[in-house]
């Protein structure tokens, strides 16, 4: 073999991964096609002893460390993986072990304008963004066709801030999706949105709403079908894992791969307990070759 482990994606959780495994002194060979979910995003928050990074600062911090054990990184998208006598071919290189850290992609609400603003003035996720404005004007904007997560994104956003307004694009609320809301302090617009234009919401009927954020509501989708072509267990888009390990022997799947609701250190933090059950397998595969 050529390597003991490949591993696919090179984001938190696949550096993490790999650099675990490379402390271990386990040959890695790290797959990166440089598409990491939050690369538009200006700064990595809510990381423990990590100040704010861009995502390429940090991500490139994370190459740097796993070059020192060793770890040899390809630049490029795999898409094609099958399993051969002992192991597997991941990228033309026949290794012991697979681990999938290849991640999500976002869905955004079909919205003029959001695009072209998301991962500055456009962001998702308040855990990792509300901190910065807190108690300032924000809006959530739903995803038409599914009020009930448009909804619960604009309870959870409250809580930084008591200066919020959904606007569900069309969508109708119920009565106790009205009382909730209005219970937890947030407006509520239902009209069509015309556009987002930095910060501003442009209505259907020309009323314009300035905040400091606009929240979106996003559909995640995974990055790549490596797992089915592997024959890893996926339910409702997620790798199936126990402590990493998918359905399929010495194949296993880290980070949002198989939790899509990981924050990037919690991520990177899953990451590295897979690592550790990965070498683990491999000493035991080790030994009993010895026996």
């Amino acid at each position: 073999m050529d390597f003991d482990v490949a591993v696919v994606g090179g984001s938190v959780a696949g550096l993490q991964a790999a650099l675990t495994l490379g402390r271990a002194r386990r040959r890695v060979v790290l797959f990166d096609d440089g598409r990491a979910r939050n690369r538009a995003a200006e700064h990595v928050h809510n990381y423990l002893g990590v100040l704010n990074p861009a995502p390429g600062e940090l991500l490139g911090v994370g190459r740097e460390q796993v070059a020192a054990y060793g770890v040899a990184v390809r630049e490029s998208r795999v898409t094609d993986a099958r399993a051969v006598d002992g192991g597997f071919v991941v990228g033309g290189e026949r290794v012991r072990a697979v681990v999938l850290a290849t991640g999500l992609w976002d869905e955004l609400p079909e919205v003029p304008g959001i695009a072209d603003g998301w991962g500055r003035s456009v962001v998702a996720c308040p855990h990792c963004h509300g901190w910065e404005v807190r108690d300032q004007p924000l809006v959530q904007v739903g995803m038409r066709g599914f009020p009930e997560r448009s909804v619960a994104r604009a309870l959870l956003l409250s809580r930084w801030s008591d200066e919020v307004v959904l606007c569900t694009d069309g969508d109708e609320l119920t009565s106790e999706q009205l009382q909730r809301l209005a219970a937890a302090g947030v407006g509520v617009r239902c009209e069509r949105i015309a556009e987002v234009r930095g910060t501003e919401v442009a209505l259907a009927g020309g009323e314009r709403l300035s905040a400091r954020r606009v929240f979106v509501v996003v559909r995640q989708h995974q990055q790549s079908n490596l797992a089915e072509r592997l024959g890893c267990e996926v339910v409702d888009g997620a790798v199936v894992t126990v402590g990493g390990r998918t359905n399929v022997p010495m194949v296993y799947a880290v980070g949002t791969t198989t939790e899509p609701a990981l924050l990037a250190i919690g991520a990177a933090g899953q990451a590295s307990t897979a690592a550790v059950a990965v070498h683990n397998d491999l000493l035991d595969s080790d030994l009993r070759g010895r026996g």
